[in-house]
């Protein structure tokens, strides 16, 4: 939990004045749907940090929970807001990542809907002398990606993490080349090694 709120504020305050420009078009999103940004100020606050980061990684706005897919099509869908805002309110009462959600929606709704999320995510890591196995996730029916996604569980590790280097394993190419993205963001080391269905992947880290 510390290392988690670490996360939080640092994040916080890295792109407070990004979130002021995510802020903005989400209220005006909001306004001509009916909708409301999630009333809690840490998952707003949150995930406003997440679509900053998202586009500060790789240049668009991609849904705060799933990282590029490398399916042009699937990724112009989840451009935030996604394509399946509408079906996923009719599911969970909110979008999946628990931003959107209408105008009318219960605090216990909310409060509900957010719980969902933050229990998708915050599994048990396989992670094991440096090495942390990102596959065998569960798969969103409705994109086909993982829940949690490679980049939530790598970013999830380092909060806090105390060796020099982590070891990632994936399972999908897209995930290697995300993940090497991600490493020239932060300014971290990355090389890869291809076995035999997956791709072992070493992050050098500044300590």
């Amino acid at each position: 939990m510390i290392n988690m709120m670490i996360g939080f504020f640092s994040d916080y305050f890295k792109y407070k004045e990004a979130a002021k420009k995510q802020e903005r078009w989400i209220k005006k999103y909001c306004e001509k749907n009916n909708y409301v940004m999630n009333p809690s100020w840490m998952m707003a606050t949150n995930l406003k940090s997440n679509l900053c980061e998202m586009e500060a990684t790789f240049g668009k706005r991609y849904c705060p929970c799933f990282e590029p897919s490398g399916d042009k099509e699937l990724d112009k869908k989840m451009m935030c807001p996604c394509e399946y805002v509408e079906d996923e309110i009719a599911e969970y009462g909110t979008c999946h990542c628990a931003l959107f959600g209408p105008a009318d929606l219960s605090k216990a709704d909310w409060k509900a809907s957010s719980q969902r999320l933050m229990d998708e995510y915050q599994v048990p890591k396989n992670l094991k002398d440096g090495v942390l196995d990102t596959r065998g996730m569960p798969l969103d029916p409705r994109r086909g990606l993982p829940i949690p996604d490679m980049m939530h569980q790598v970013k999830s590790t380092l909060n806090g993490y105390k060796g020099k280097s982590l070891k990632v394993i994936v399972e999908r190419d897209q995930e290697a080349v995300n993940l090497e993205v991600m490493a020239k963001y932060r300014e971290i080391g990355y090389s890869k090694v291809e076995g035999d269905g997956f791709i072992e992947i070493t992050l050098e880290l500044k300590k």
